[in-house]
């Protein structure tokens, strides 16, 4: 008899203990889901910022900048939060930053690489070349 009371007593336990650490999880995925907003906002806006960017020191600015806002996000919560992101959630990020980093070097290359029209380059050599005569 002692041992069923012993059985229902850690039955109850268990099922104690794990009523519980749902409760934190539910507690910590509210925190995933404000760093995923967070996250989402931030790229977003400075997907546009480099995208504006008129020269190559606003985008290097804004490049870093958004890099420092991003790890004050990131450690602003406990550590393993983003692990409790969810899948969409992961997806979404990822398809932000994938956008993000297109932006960023499509400008940048825009910016060092200027397109040149074709009708502003010359056909022919603008120098006069004289070739000198053959004296066979």
């Amino acid at each position: 008899m002692n041992i069923r009371l012993l059985y229902a007593i850690l039955a109850a336990g268990f099922i104690c203990l794990s009523g519980c650490t749902q409760e934190k999880k539910s507690k910590d995925r509210g925190n995933a889901t404000d760093m995923f907003e967070r996250i989402c906002k931030l790229t977003k806006e400075y997907t546009e910022k480099v995208e504006q960017a008129e020269d190559s020191a606003s985008w290097a600015a804004a490049c870093i900048d958004f890099e420092d806002r991003l790890d004050k996000i990131s450690f602003s919560y406990p550590p393993d939060t983003d692990l409790l992101l969810t899948e969409g959630q992961n997806d979404t990020i990822h398809d932000l930053m994938q956008e993000y980093v297109k932006s960023r070097d499509g400008r940048i290359h825009e910016i060092l690489r200027p397109v040149v029209e074709l009708d502003s380059l010359t056909v022919t050599d603008s120098v006069p070349v004289e070739i000198p005569e053959s004296h066979e």
